[in-house]
């Protein structure tokens, strides 16, 4: 089995998918507009950090877990259909047609991503994708969001622990997998994978891809460079790379594996 893990916000969606959420919760009165427009702040503030970005990560994270805070998981679920189908025209036009691509191929698709999991798991049933990782925020007793994570794909060694464990689940080999992301903070993910690509990378992310020999796409090149895989054949050469594989994947230890595993089974079908 080969898979490839996709980045959400900037590869395969325009904008940060998390926001419709929140302005879903706001027009409902069920979250706070002043916690948003910070939510929206700090965002921007990562967005714009480069290569600072893992000191704005845990800020920008805070901020929309208080603005969830207390906030019914069911309201939150409610709200994650409504607002799907306000910014669904928003998937790149690419993003369709690189999953199909990426089927035919025999790959299969991971979606990994700092945006909630409501909202992921909404995508993920647009385009039929089973295994998806977001954003988790832990509940209370009362069935409210608490400020405590329970998964943070938004801190880069989250995102490649989360892929190693579901590979070691499927028996997968990161050799041959894929990975796609735009920003600095997709890093380790593409560090772990075969096949890294640079999807429309910010400055940073493109300074790492051309001193790594990463390939760098864009939503017009990516799906012929998908379609000129040779995956279909266990072992066959990819165009992707200028010569024979020779990265190892990033290594987890057992206890990370173990960690993560409620996660994957609650997250992936």
């Amino acid at each position: 089995m080969n898979i490839a893990a996709l980045d959400v916000d900037g590869t395969l969606y325009e904008g940060t998918l998390g926001f419709s959420l929140l302005d879903e919760l706001r027009s409902s009165g069920l979250v706070d507009p002043v916690a948003v427009r910070h939510v929206r702040d700090t965002m921007g503030a990562h967005r714009a950090a480069g290569a600072r970005f893992r000191d704005t990560t845990g800020r920008a994270s805070a901020a929309y877990a208080r603005a969830m805070e207390g906030v019914r998981h069911e309201d939150a679920v409610r709200a994650s259909h409504a607002a799907w189908r306000r910014v669904r025209h928003r998937l790149l036009a690419s993003t369709v047609p690189l999953v199909e691509s990426l089927r035919r191929r025999r790959f299969t698709p991971v979606l990994l991503s700092g945006s909630p999991q409501e909202m992921i798991d909404r995508m993920a049933g647009e385009l039929g994708i089973a295994h998806r990782f977001g954003m988790r925020l832990a509940t209370g007793p009362d069935g409210t969001y608490t400020h405590r994570f329970l998964t943070l794909p938004a801190v880069p060694e989250v995102k490649a622990e989360l892929l190693c464990a579901l590979a070691a689940r499927l028996g997968a080999d990161l050799g041959t997998a894929l990975a796609v992301g735009n920003s600095a903070s997709d890093r380790v993910l593409l560090g772990a994978v075969g096949h890294p690509v640079a999807f429309e990378p910010d400055d940073t992310l493109r300074a790492l891809a051309h001193g790594a020999g990463w390939t760098i796409a864009d939503r017009h090149t990516l799906v012929p460079l998908v379609n000129a895989l040779g995956a279909s054949s266990p072992g066959a050469s990819s165009p992707l790379t200028p010569g024979p594989f020779t990265r190892r994947p990033v290594p987890v230890p057992a206890q990370a594996v173990s960690r993560l595993e409620r996660n994957l089974h609650a997250h992936s079908s």
